[in-house]
């Protein structure tokens, strides 16, 4: 890590809680000097800036520890991962024992962090006592920061910064698996976007002797055990896949399943870790999200299984899925799917017609 950049030192810098969100990128945080000319100290996607500088109060509290700024502590797995955390490994080697400002969604208390934030500290080696969270306007006598080393949508690692995060699995013990699935089961149950009907295409693989991970269910520790050991992996597009960020280079293979046709999520960050990474369209049909103002929400669309371009996909991976599928088995539970993923849709009965008329295309029909 010699020639990775040292962290920046500001002195007397204001830090506001966050009080919007939009698109992930948090209205809050520290008030750079000369903040329009900032650039690595700032959220940043494609190189470029993308927060604004949020108004500042007089009625702050002065800290006088030494901190190091953390970043916005995204709800959201994928982003927190692929975004923020990527400013902390070095950090954390340069300043182990400083504290940790991060600001949070407005309203989110310390409690209501998800186990997985803690996992994640666990795993980097910061410790619970080092984080601060921002919930009052703060002055802060010495802030320090770090580059993003990596970020959203395709901005990669450097090998300097691989070195030092293939360190935090060094008492990981991977579990041995030739072929690993990565699901996201049940997250048409919540309005989330998936494959409908991956349930029976995961019963199947299972039957099979494949090995499947529902991220959902298992630790942080685990999974990355798990991806660990494979040889290789084959993700349901989702954030999942930021997980395996956490891991350095492997000698291993990274298949996706994707479920929106124009993106390659995690390309940038995927391809100097792994031996190969693939991208698979398995889709035919998708059923499109919307904001209450009309506006397209791809992330949260469910997609539709095109049956033949699966299973020839997985017949690449020798893996038969053809051998055990019934064509109405697998219709009951992909319409299952989405009569669960259209209640979490925003009433509209044009929206419901043009469920119905794709759903129709597949030769299936919703319940009434």
């Amino acid at each position: 890590m010699s020639n990775w950049p040292a962290l920046k030192v500001f002195r007397e810098i204001p830090v506001v809680p966050v009080t919007a969100v939009h698109q992930h990128v948090a209205l809050g945080g520290p008030i750079w000097p000369d903040f329009d000319r900032q650039t690595t100290v700032r959220h940043c996607r494609g190189g470029s800036p993308q927060d604004r500088a949020p108004a500042w109060t007089d009625n702050a509290t002065l800290l006088m520890e030494d901190a190091v700024w953390g970043g916005f502590l995204d709800s959201h797995f994928g982003h927190f991962i692929a975004d923020h955390l990527p400013r902390l490994p070095a950090a954390l080697r340069e300043r182990p024992d400083d504290v940790y400002l991060f600001t949070v969604d407005p309203g989110m208390t310390r409690e209501g962090l998800g186990a997985w934030v803690w996992q994640v500290f666990d795993l980097i080696g910061l410790r619970t006592d080092q984080v601060r969270l921002v919930t009052e306007p703060l002055r802060v006598r010495c802030l320090r920061v770090g580059e993003q080393a990596e970020s959203l949508p395709q901005n990669g690692p450097c090998g300097a910064y691989l070195d030092l995060v293939e360190h935090w699995a060094r008492d990981l013990t991977p579990v041995p698996a030739p072929l690993l699935y990565v699901s996201r089961v049940g997250l048409p149950q919540q309005g989330g976007g998936a494959h409908a009907g991956e349930g029976y295409v995961v019963g199947l693989l299972e039957r099979l002797g494949v090995a499947v991970l529902d991220p959902a269910d298992a630790a942080l520790r685990d999974q990355l055990a798990a991806y660990a050991g494979a040889e290789r992996i084959i993700f349901a597009e989702g954030s999942a896949m930021h997980g395996r960020q956490l891991l350095g280079r492997l000698k291993q293979d990274i298949a996706v399943l994707r479920r929106r046709p124009d993106k390659r999520l995690a390309e940038a960050g995927l391809t100097p870790r792994c031996r190969s990474l693939s991208y698979h369209g398995v889709g035919n049909e998708m059923l499109m999200a919307y904001w209450k103002s009309g506006a397209k929400r791809p992330n949260p669309a469910l997609s539709l299984y095109d049956v033949d371009k699966l299973q020839r996909t997985f017949a690449g991976f020798a893996v038969d899925l053809a051998r055990l599928w019934h064509d109405d088995d697998f219709a009951r539970a992909a319409l299952r799917d989405i009569t669960d993923w259209i209640s979490f849709q925003p009433p509209n009965p044009r929206r419901l017609l043009e469920y119905r008329a794709t759903i129709a295309a597949m030769g299936w029909a919703l319940p009434l």
